[in-house]
């Protein structure tokens, strides 16, 4: 016990100002690991965090259960990414029976993360080393990339991310043509009567077989045709 006791000491320092003890080995780990993001943070912004209308939207492969480190490490490189998540009810049985439910946010879309670079090979050098990161999808030479409304109704669709929610109603007005898609109606074209911010939805008068119904439809159930 003597032993142990002093060996511990050896990996420890007492802070002269404050008294508190900290433990050598444990601050050196923490220490690489920030040095490690720092330099992966400048790999990924010198080679891909470039702003402008050449940034574009792609999916990247990771490996299983990896969903939510490669979401942190983006984060921390300053990156603009989307990992799609929905929130479920879990419930489990506990010693004295089932346990009160509760929610959990997972990965709705697992082993796929969304982000928006402006796509060269030493940006995919920097991405994949990311660990967790397994490829893209399309394929390293020429992949392809995902429209930014898309991007915006997943989210609306998915997450109801209110930010995405506002960024559609601003892109639909009265009298525009759109395609429904989802529900009943899906694939049916209409026009934009009404739009409603305070809701997110939208009336759309949609013409099925032959004739023009009102509907009142999620913005993100919408697609603007041109």
């Amino acid at each position: 016990m003597d032993v142990k006791r002093l060996h511990e000491a050896e990996r420890t320092w007492i802070a002269p100002d404050t008294g508190e003890i900290i433990n050598i080995d444990r601050a050196w780990q923490a220490s690489d690991r920030r040095i490690a993001i720092s330099q992966r943070q400048r790999a990924l912004l010198a080679a891909a965090g470039q702003d402008g209308p050449e940034a574009r939207w792609y999916v990247l492969s990771v490996g299983q259960g990896a969903d939510n480190c490669v979401n942190n490490l983006l984060a921390d490189a300053k990156i603009e990414h989307w990992m799609a998540q929905q929130t479920i009810v879990v419930r489990r049985r506990g010693r004295y029976g089932m346990e009160r439910p509760k929610d959990k946010t997972v990965p709705f879309l697992p082993g796929y993360i969304f982000v928006k670079v402006v796509w060269c090979m030493p940006c995919w050098e920097a991405l994949s080393g990311l660990k967790g990161v397994l490829g893209i999808v399309g394929g390293v030479e020429r992949p392809p990339y995902v429209d930014d409304a898309k991007v915006l109704k997943m989210r609306a669709d998915i997450e109801n991310d209110p930010e995405a929610v506002k960024a559609m109603l601003r892109a639909i007005n009265p009298g525009d043509r759109v395609s429904v898609d989802d529900g009943p109606f899906s694939s049916f074209p209409g026009v934009v009567d009404t739009v409603n911010e305070n809701t997110g939805r939208a009336k759309v008068e949609v013409l099925i077989f032959g004739r023009v119904v009102s509907v009142d439809l999620a913005i993100a159930h919408i697609s603007k045709t041109f």
